[in-house]
């Protein structure tokens, strides 16, 4: 039986992340505009990868996870929607 030569796979360059980490919230990705339309002011609007999001303003820049950001409530949303767009091809 004639061996099989392995597959091989073009290497994809990794993009660098866009933002100080993938789970918490930093000062770098506060939307100035849309948090000056809140009224509570101990809350914060943030924007990353997946649209926008409210957060407390001791979450900033704290190192620890963002539980606001990483809601899977927001995210099953979003993903929920691109795979019905996915479908609609």
């Amino acid at each position: 039986m004639a061996k099989s030569k392995p597959q091989q796979q073009e290497s994809q360059k990794k993009q660098p992340y866009a933002y100080p980490s993938r789970f918490g919230s930093h000062s770098s990705m506060v939307d100035v505009d849309e948090t000056a339309k809140l009224e509570d002011k101990s809350l914060i609007v943030m924007k990353d990868e997946y649209g926008h999001y409210t957060t407390e303003k001791n979450r900033i820049d704290n190192g620890l996870s963002d539980g606001n950001r990483t809601a899977t409530s927001r995210l099953a949303k979003l993903f929920a929607k691109s795979a019905k767009e996915r479908e609609d091809r």
